[in-house]
């Protein structure tokens, strides 16, 4: 198990807590996170399972995308939600066709991939992205809500009114994922922001957590545990207590507040 922690200091606005593990059934770990307090970046990737080289790739986008993030971020004209979105809109893709570059190198593997979610804090703002079914959820006066959009055969059908929600747990089609990190296509993300409040919780999270188990256990937890590290290791536990049938990454973000 990988854990990193950061206490809030007169810079910065937020507290977290992250941590991942292997599981109960994979040997090795494809999942990897990074938090740079810095600029209040916070991204999880999660290697694709069905490909070689799943933590070669999930490993590249940790290393690799933030440096993009952040020299956008020092280019940027103006930080308007605007501008830091259409940031991430660039950012990503660009980082899904370097990987997939590496993929075609001696040191990489061919049709390696990951999937990828960002949350972003600037100014008391927050924007999230993503590529692929790792997830981004917020609590906000007890109420949990997804704030990314799942690329998944699973979710498209849902979308489509082709099966409805009990159908999809155990669906054929589970963990099979429609976009991704390293593809040959564009890989568009995700993006949205919205306004911080005091008191908001954001939740960043692979499928090993989701597919164990729902939102109402996650929200649950998020409710009952105060404290970010308590949080994290209160859901990695339920998850492996559930089964921990894949990797499991939990980041948790704590806004406190303007200072």
């Amino acid at each position: 198990m990988a854990v990193e922690d950061q206490k809030p200091d007169r810079d910065f606005s937020f507290s977290w807590h992250g941590t991942t593990d292997a599981g109960r059934i994979r040997q090795e770990n494809e999942d990897t996170f990074i938090v740079e307090p810095e600029i209040g970046l916070f991204v999880v990737s999660d290697g694709m399972g069905g490909h070689r080289g799943g933590a070669l790739a999930s490993k590249i986008v940790i290393d690799d995308l933030p440096v993009l993030i952040e020299t956008g971020l020092g280019r940027l004209r103006t930080g308007s939600a605007r501008a830091i979105r259409a940031l991430l809109r660039e950012s990503i893709p660009e980082q899904s066709r370097q990987l997939r570059l590496e993929g075609t190198s001696e040191s990489g593997f061919k049709d390696m991939g990951a999937t990828v979610v960002v949350a972003l804090v600037q100014k008391a703002r927050c924007f999230v992205a993503n590529v692929g079914d790792s997830r981004a959820y917020r609590l906000r006066n007890g109420r949990l809500v997804q704030l990314t959009r799942d690329h998944s055969v699973v979710s498209e059908l849902l979308e489509q009114g082709r099966i409805e929600p009990e159908e999809a747990l155990n669906h054929a089609a589970q963990g099979q994922i429609t976009r991704y990190m390293g593809m040959e296509k564009r890989a568009w993300p995700h993006v949205r922001s919205f306004g911080l409040k005091k008191g908001d919780r954001i939740l960043l999270c692979t499928d090993g957590l989701t597919d164990m188990l729902d939102d109402t256990a996650i929200g649950a937890v998020l409710r009952r545990q105060s404290a970010p590290q308590a949080a994290c290791e209160t859901l990695l536990g339920s998850a492996n207590n559930a089964g921990g049938h894949d990797n499991i990454t939990v980041l948790v973000v704590d806004w406190l507040g303007q200072h």
